[in-house]
């Protein structure tokens, strides 16, 4: 995870979200989980993202992450911008929906560990990113998806970053073997 705050201070932001973090972790640690093989999904149900995007919500008003032409033209940005990443390529046009912004990347190598896939997105990211910027990773079924929130005081963008392609889907196959010890096939 990755986090700037050059609007307003970290303290205010941790300061505001820790709460709800800690009801949400508690939360958590209530459920029973009855399944009995592992989980790979690395996504919660309310996770940190959720909590500060709901904490800028409260602060700048629900219009501020919803702003349809400060969506368009981020996409419009974000479209040029993203035409030459070395190691990976924008497949289409970011997609808007819900007033949420998805941009989906074909990686272009083969990926050994997370700290490179990381770099990847953050090489993405820091074209993209406005005064402050938080992202979460998730390992999906063979995709990779960064959820991101992104803005200023005076409008904000939430959205996903998804690296998908053979090399992403490879990355997660082995990436669930290595956490689960499952196996994809069996002889």
């Amino acid at each position: 995870m990755f986090l700037q705050c050059a609007v307003m201070p970290l303290d205010n932001v941790v300061g505001s979200i820790a709460p709800s973090i800690r009801e949400s972790e508690m939360h958590e640690s209530n459920i029973v989980d009855d399944q009995s093989s592992p989980s790979f999904s690395t996504s919660t149900s309310s996770s940190t993202l959720d909590s500060i995007v709901e904490m800028l919500l409260l602060r700048h008003g629900e219009e501020w992450g919803n702003d349809e032409e400060a969506n368009l033209h981020f996409a419009l940005d974000a479209a040029s911008l993203l035409r030459k990443v070395d190691g990976a390529h924008l497949i289409g046009e970011p997609d808007i929906e819900d007033g949420k912004l998805t941009l989906t990347f074909w990686v272009d190598f083969q990926i050994n560990d997370l700290m490179t896939i990381d770099q990847l997105a953050f090489d993405i990211f820091s074209r993209l990113s406005d005064d402050f910027f938080y992202s979460e990773r998730s390992l999906e079924a063979k995709v990779i998806r960064y959820s991101f929130v992104t803005g200023s005081e005076r409008h904000g963008h939430i959205g996903s970053l998804v690296l998908a392609g053979s090399y992403a889907a490879d990355f997660v196959d082995r990436e669930k073997v290595r956490t689960t010890g499952t196996v994809k096939y069996h002889a």
